[in-house]
């Protein structure tokens, strides 16, 4: 470990500890040498190509180090993993388009239809805790290769099917295979980038799987519109799954790697085929993956960490009704005018799902440069040092614009204001939930560094569990009490989250000391 008091015993290059870089005590990183330090003792850590910048963890020698992999292959795989995760939330999203025609097939109601969408939004967040043990213990992997193998049979399942008992059920195990990167995906940037690239990674990664739950209305819509059929729908999904898996055969690796471990007693890495599908864990020794009992032990340690719990909470009360605007407002721009509706056809609500694509475009744009700009700012005023609570300050950003955003989608519903103000609303909120989303991501995983799977899957798991509820009682809230006050209270409970987040600024590095790190 990395103190930032005691740097200087790090040693030359040549002979630089393979660490992580990181004050147990409270996280805090060494992440810029400057004049003052290199005065005070002449540090000779491993920098990047700026001179300046520490590189965190200090990489190792050995060119099976994912840290020494090539830029290609390490940006080609977060793009694997960043389509994976794609797939999930636009095989969910890709629902809701369908829920009417699927109505009219199976002589259903359209909200009985949607319940398969409610479960499949709920297997996401749980389907991520169920696959986090294997993540150590079985590699990452085929973890992501099995898991889009079978997520592409569930959804070509739902493609064939005629019958809603059946669908009902594949729609789950779509949930619970193709959520698995939205988990591992900060396992991966976590294993191939260093400390100061991953604000930018996690942005890339976040924002690709934030972008499906509304292009799949939006592709889903269309379609509908020139077919007339739900299933051509579900063959774009199928589609978009197999696309990741063939790249996923094509250049996919395994990134898991013991740093505690002497680049001399590091296994053969053996062909890349056999690492992909799982066969290489079984050919190296026992000692060098994690058993299961050792992963769910973590899961439930990091759950209990200081400030995971309050972060969590902040993460749902605030990106929750992203689902309940999601699935609101798609049914209502349906709606016959003389019901109250907007009496929009497929194809115009398909254009009006172009909104959340280009807020979460422009909300991934800001947070790329705001981010960094945000860490660079507090290193220099802290003498080269970083804390995870820094990162924090992007989240006031996005609280300015979720809670204004929630009163105008439910004003507008509420007062059947022309469908722009709609737009405008759900376009704010759904700008502040991509800008948040990275920074309370980024900031858990600096918490809790060597828990990028446990973090990724808690932080998921609070996401889905409050948009699996949501999609329950929107609707019925909203007939019941208006739209206007319903919304309203939303836009409190984002505010009542904002005050969590006040704490953990304030109190999160305290917390996090009084809490043991995370050692094994």
């Amino acid at each position: 470990m990395v103190d930032s008091k005691d740097q200087t015993e790090s040693a030359q290059i040549e002979s630089a500890p393979r660490h992580e870089g990181y004050d147990e005590g409270n996280n805090a990183v060494l992440l810029d040498v400057g004049a003052a330090h290199l005065e005070k003792g002449g540090v000779s850590l491993r920098l990047a190509k700026d001179g300046h910048t520490v590189l965190v963890p200090q990489p190792s020698d050995d060119p099976n180090d994912p840290l020494n992999w090539s830029p290609f292959k390490k940006h080609m795989i977060l793009f694997i993993v960043g389509l994976a995760a794609f797939c999930g939330d636009f095989g969910s999203g890709a629902g809701i388009p369908c829920i009417v025609p699927q109505a009219q097939e199976w002589g259903m109601t359209p909200y009985h239809v949607n319940f398969a969408g409610n479960l499949n939004v709920l297997m996401l967040g749980i389907g991520g805790l169920l696959w986090i043990p294997l993540f150590a213990s079985w590699g990452r992997g085929p973890v992501l290769f099995w898991t889009q193998v079978s997520g592409s049979l569930f959804t070509l399942g739902c493609a064939v099917t005629d019958d809603f008992d059946t669908f009902y059920g594949l729609r789950a195990m779509m949930g619970l295979t193709l959520t698995v990167c939205q988990v591992l995906g900060l396992s991966y940037i976590k294993d191939m980038f260093y400390f100061h690239e991953h604000a930018r990674k996690i942005g890339i990664w976040a924002a690709m799987f934030l972008l499906s739950p509304y292009c799949g209305p939006l592709f889903g819509n269309f379609i509908i519109d020139g077919t007339g059929d739900w299933r051509p729908v579900f063959w774009l999904v199928f589609a978009v799954c197999i696309a990741d898996l063939v790249l996923i055969v094509l250049f996919a690796d395994e990134c898991w790697y013991r740093r505690d471990i002497p680049m001399a007693e590091q296994p053969a890495r053996g062909n890349r085929i056999t690492r992909l599908v799982g066969i290489w864990r079984f050919q190296v020794r026992n000692n060098y993956f994690r058993p299961i009992g050792w992963s769910v032990a973590r899961l439930f340690i990091v759950f209990l960490k200081p400030v995971m719990i309050p972060t969590m909470c902040y993460y749902c009360f605030s990106f929750m009704w992203a689902v309940g605007i999601n699935i609101t407002s798609s049914l209502l721009f349906e709606v016959p005018q003389e019901q109250g509706g907007y009496g929009f056809g497929a194809k115009a609500v398909g254009f009006v799902y172009f909104t959340p694509v280009v807020a979460v475009s422009l909300g991934e744009f800001f947070g790329h440069f705001f981010n960094d700009w945000v860490a660079r700012r507090y290193v220099k005023k802290h003498d080269g040092v970083f804390i995870p609570e820094a990162r924090l300050v992007t989240n006031y950003i996005g609280a300015v614009c979720m809670i204004p955003g929630l009163i105008i989608v439910g004003q507008a519903l509420e007062k059947h204001l022309h469908w722009a103000a709609i737009v405008m609303g759900w376009g704010i909120y759904v700008f502040g939930v991509m800008t948040a989303s990275v920074a309370v991501t980024a900031y858990a995983l600096d918490a809790y560094p060597t828990g990028s799977g446990e973090v990724a899957g808690l932080l998921n798991f609070a996401r889905t569990i409050g948009g699996f509820a949501v999609g329950y009682f929107q609707s019925p809230w909203g007939e019941l009490q208006g739209f206007g006050t319903s919304f309203g209270i939303q836009a409190a409970i984002v505010g009542f989250a904002l005050l969590i987040l006040i704490c953990l600024h304030q109190f999160g590095e305290r917390m996090r000391a009084k809490g043991s790190p995370l050692k094994f």
